[in-house]
């Protein structure tokens, strides 16, 4: 399905329990900051994964931890580490292009967690495979290719250390008739399988816009 744990574990759960149609099931609210170095050049990601209130219950359901108490450090980093262990190869649903060549992006640095008005939030760094100076069409796409995980991008990107009077900005996806359709369709899929048209979470993205002189 997807090649970090949390949406395997909560697929089965939710098998076990009832018939459920999820085309998406899971929902995040995003954000991204951009990190620079002294060059001017990208170097990291900052990433920010704001889960739904249900799929928020069921981590810490699962984890055994009491979100009306504060964390202890041994919980925090437990949940830190819940939907940021993945399997080779994965892309973890981010997207970095500069114009049209796409940007590696390593696997999660430093996760922290925090629960905020009864949804937990993962933080965590993300290195670039190969900084650059960024020009005029940097972007990030957050999206899953199999639509199990739906994101918002919300708020403003960051911007941090030395750059080229950069821009950050949201664009947000832009439904049409067929696409709307096509969500529809897609939210009557069980949720063990699978769509059958390749990469479809890429149709409902929003994209984070990096634009420097």
């Amino acid at each position: 399905m997807t090649g970090r744990g949390l949406a395997l574990v909560l697929a089965a759960g939710l098998i076990a329990g009832s018939p459920a149609a999820a085309h998406p099931h899971i929902f995040i609210d995003g954000g991204v900051d951009f990190l620079f170095d002294g060059e001017g050049r990208l170097t990291r990601l900052r990433i920010t994964w704001d889960y739904d209130p249900m799929t928020s219950l069921f981590m810490l359901e699962d984890l055994g931890i009491d979100g009306s108490k504060p964390l202890s450090d041994e919980d925090r980093a437990r949940l830190a580490g819940y939907d940021t262990a993945w399997d080779e190869g994965y892309a973890g649903d981010t997207y970095l292009w500069n114009g049209e060549q796409a940007i590696g992006l390593s696997n999660p640095i430093a996760p922290e967690a925090e629960i905020r008005d009864g949804r937990v939030v993962l933080r965590f760094l993300r290195d670039l495979d190969k900084p650059f100076r960024p020009r005029s069409d940097a972007r990030v796409e957050m999206y899953d290719p199999e639509y199990y995980y739906s994101y918002t991008l919300v708020g403003t990107p960051g911007l941090e250390g030395t750059h080229d009077r950069c821009r950050a900005t949201i664009e947000p996806y832009e439904p049409t008739s067929k696409l709307t359709f096509l969500q529809k369709t897609l939210s009557a899929i069980p949720v063990d399988q699978t769509p059958d048209q390749a990469n479809v979470g890429e149709l409902f993205t929003d994209k984070a816009r990096l634009r420097c002189d």
